[in-house]
């Protein structure tokens, strides 16, 4: 594995460059974490002790909920098994136990998924995620519950929940004979926490338990750091990022709150959880052989799939986590190269800078370069990506069982622009159904507060139904940023789900179609590229979007021109950017 090839030196030093014990946890990678760990036990040989170092060094780490999934193991919750630069509340508190637990990385990443699921097995339905229900009494066997035992075990006062785990898993399509839990437990109230805090130590997980008085359930988790003056601290991550603060200034500040658990680390857990990963036969195994034979074995692999990529783990989780907001830093050198690039291609041919834009993101190391990503343009042609996506958003049934006819004219929609078919389909889904998918939290293509996005707000050819975007009222409107989010989305399995995901792909790949002459593949002509791919022309509106393989590196791209110059403007950038990449 190209990651943990070559390991950081014995005194902390990374093969990046610079000192480990300086930098933050969250800007290390797989090596870097495996080296650091050795280095953990050095500066803080108790385990309650280096949980806190380790968070401490993780704080300022962005939050992000729900990035954690199966991936690769298992896809109806397509994110990776491991995220290093992210966390929300339980995923900091989990790889922080793991770390602490562990002497290498393949040991961290054994302890967190067995620490996160059940017996250790790598699934949906065994995935902790009810914190009463599933992760404490799941992980008794390493934390003793302290919550009736603290203030001479006259704290606490008792906690009802009913889990109701099927209605949960009914969106994924499974779990609907798992019968509804009652829950009898117990929670230290929050005024009486005071009155517990000198019991705390280093390490303790913190439930914040939220509720009234008829139900209550675990909402947040962290950890206990005490701080040097012997208060306890709460060490957390949640918006914006990982921050240590006093526990009672934070449930006092939580109005949801209305008091805490308590589980600490067994005295021999260090122990506990060697014999445990040594004698679990359930377990999902765990190793650079078994990631690699489920990502060689992934529904995501299909056209134009390098063969490194199945061959690469961590690149892969590092593909699966990333995500494309506003937000999201552009990579410094590609992002000159780009706009030197495009600032002479435009100028040249004399389209003004406000009548272009371009994108692209390296997938094969997650480099991003934008320029005027969110100008909005009559995209013509290219929302009729959105068209596919409602199709299998509304028909989830064709996912697995797609009439060979449908499947036929999405493909002449998407790689012909048929303006005969994407009517009908328009027809189908309903123009107000497609709207609604595409402004959706799920997907959030269309952001008025951010330019706006992709927008398909009429069928193609003629009709009476026209319902313009809120900016600009564009019938049919596009960005850079959300065509290569669209994309990217495409290449994780989050259009609908991993099954549509690839339909998509097929779709677009579409091998018994030719491609346009024009653009994007008029650039690339003669080059050892596969493409695939959806552009737009109506008057001097010029566009193309596109994923490209070109040997072992894969890329998306998006261009966008209102300019008569705007085909052969898409046709030389698609060129100089392979060119930059690919070093032709």
């Amino acid at each position: 594995a190209a990651a943990l090839a070559t390991l950081a030196g014995c005194q902390g030093t990374s093969s990046r460059g610079g000192d480990l014990t300086q930098r933050p946890l969250f800007t290390f990678d797989e090596s870097e974490v495996d080296t650091y760990l050795r280095i953990a036990r050095e500066i803080e040989p108790e385990l309650g002790k280096r949980v806190v170092h380790l968070g401490r060094k993780n704080i300022g780490q962005p939050y992000d909920i729900y990035l954690l999934g199966e991936f690769p193991y298992e896809y109806y919750d397509a994110e990776p098994i491991y995220c290093l630069n992210k966390s929300d509340c339980l995923v900091f508190s989990e790889h922080m136990y793991s770390m602490a637990l562990s002497r290498d990385w393949w040991e961290f990443l054994r302890t967190l998924q067995r620490i996160r699921y059940r017996d250790g097995i790598i699934s949906m339905l065994t995935r902790n995620h009810y914190g009463l229900a599933d992760w404490n009494p799941n992980n008794a066997f390493l934390f003793e519950d302290m919550t009736t035992k603290l203030g001479g075990g006259q704290a606490s006062v008792p906690l009802h929940q009913v889990c109701r785990r099927a209605k949960f898993f009914e969106k994924y399509g499974i779990g609907q004979d798992i019968p509804d839990q009652p829950i009898a437990d117990h929670y230290i109230p929050k005024e009486r926490i005071p009155e517990i805090a000198s019991e705390l130590r280093d390490g303790d997980f913190v439930n914040i338990v939220r509720g009234s008085a008829e139900s209550q359930w675990v909402g947040h988790t962290g950890l206990i750091a005490i701080a040097p003056d012997g208060t306890p601290d709460f060490l957390h991550s949640a918006k914006p990022a990982v921050r240590e603060q006093p526990l009672v200034e934070y449930v006092n500040g939580d109005t949801r709150c209305v008091g805490i658990k308590i589980l600490r680390l067994r005295p021999d857990a260090e122990k506990i959880m060697a014999e445990t990963l040594e004698n679990s036969p359930l377990a999902t195994p765990v190793s650079e052989g078994a990631l690699l034979a489920a990502l060689q074995a992934s529904p995501l692999v299909g056209p134009g799939t390098p063969p490194s990529f199945m061959y690469d783990w961590a690149g892969a989780m590092h593909r699966q986590a990333y995500r494309i907001e506003y937000d999201t830093p552009v990579d410094a050198e590609l992002q000159a190269t780009l706009e030197k690039i495009d600032k002479a291609i435009g100028g040249e041919l004399g389209i003004p800078e406000d009548e272009r834009a371009f994108g692209v993101l390296d997938l094969s190391d997650l480099r991003l370069a934008l320029v005027r990503p969110d100008s909005m343009f009559y995209a013509a042609s290219v929302p009729k990506i959105c068209i596919a996506l409602a199709y299998f958003e509304t028909y989830p049934e064709a996912i697995d069982n797609l009439d060979p006819e449908v499947e036929r004219e999405l493909k002449l929609m998407i790689k012909h622009s048929d303006n005969e078919l994407a009517p009908k389909y328009c027809g189908l889904i309903g123009i107000d159904k497609i709207l609604e998918i595409i402004q959706s939290k799920k997907y959030g293509f269309y952001d008025q507060e951010h330019g706006g996005g992709l927008w398909c707000g009429k069928p193609y050819g003629p009709s009476d139904i026209r319902i313009g975007d809120p900016l600009m009222d564009h019938s049919h409107a596009a960005t850079v940023r959300q065509c290569l989010r669209y994309y990217l989305m495409m290449e994780q399995g989050r259009l609908v789900n991993v099954a549509a995901s690839a339909r998509l792909k097929e779709i677009f790949a579409a091998p018994e179609f030719e491609h346009g002459q024009a653009k994007f593949v008029k650039g690339l002509a003669g080059r050892p590229v596969y493409i695939l791919r959806k552009s737009g022309t109506w008057e001097d509106w010029r566009l193309d979007t596109a994923r490209v393989t070109h040997a072992d590196r894969v890329y998306l791209l998006a261009g966008m021109t209102h300019h008569p110059q705007g085909d052969e403007y898409l046709a030389r950038m698609a060129a100089a950017i392979d060119d930059a990449l690919c070093g032709e």
